[in-house]
């Protein structure tokens, strides 16, 4: 069925544990980039390489057509998968923090003794050891890189099995010798 946009998906899997363990700055940025693209390269593949059985290639333009339309369940494609890809490959501008810090801030309550209501204060906490890589613009603003990749590979999944699923459901031959 999607045999080789499945294969692309499993060398995401791959890629987002390199990203989990690596710590090295440089080398994490080059994971990032190889992920990106294996990310879109799930539907080029799904496209040229699965597509080609007649079966599927009509599903396949079918889905592609929701996944750019502006149906919010599908910005993850449009607005993270397809456009960090742009980002990196057309542009190398990569839309994470990848300073070897990231500062985090959070507001404390301060209660002043000569004051009747406390203040807000922020506070600011470094963190390092490439814990927290977050989106600095656009799609999952805030939310680290990781997290968000994770969740394009959820999408992934669920996008070629809903494929799947249409196609076995109208063609007997599928399911022949199940």
């Amino acid at each position: 069925m999607t045999r080789a946009a499945r294969r692309v998906l499993a060398d995401c899997e791959i890629a987002l544990e390199m990203l989990e363990t690596e710590q090295n700055l440089d080398r994490w940025r080059v994971h990032w980039a190889g992920a990106v693209a294996l990310a879109r390269a799930v539907g080029h593949v799904l496209h040229k390489v699965d597509g080609a059985d007649v079966h599927l290639k009509q599903k396949i333009e079918i889905a592609y057509k929701r996944w750019i339309s502006d149906d919010p369940q599908h910005a993850i494609f449009r607005e993270f998968i397809d456009e960090e890809r742009n980002n990196i490959l057309k542009e190398y501008h990569f839309n994470l923090n990848t300073l070897d810090e990231v500062d985090i801030v959070t507001m404390q309550s301060v209660r002043d003794a000569n004051a009747d209501e406390p203040s807000e204060v922020p506070h600011v906490f470094p963190i390092s050891d490439n814990i927290y890589r977050p989106i600095l613009d656009g799609y999952s603003e805030g939310d680290d890189a990781r997290d968000v990749y994770r969740e394009a590979l959820d999408w992934w999944n669920a996008e070629l099995t809903a494929i799947e699923q249409t196609v076995s459901d109208r063609d007997p031959r599928s399911t022949a010798g199940s």
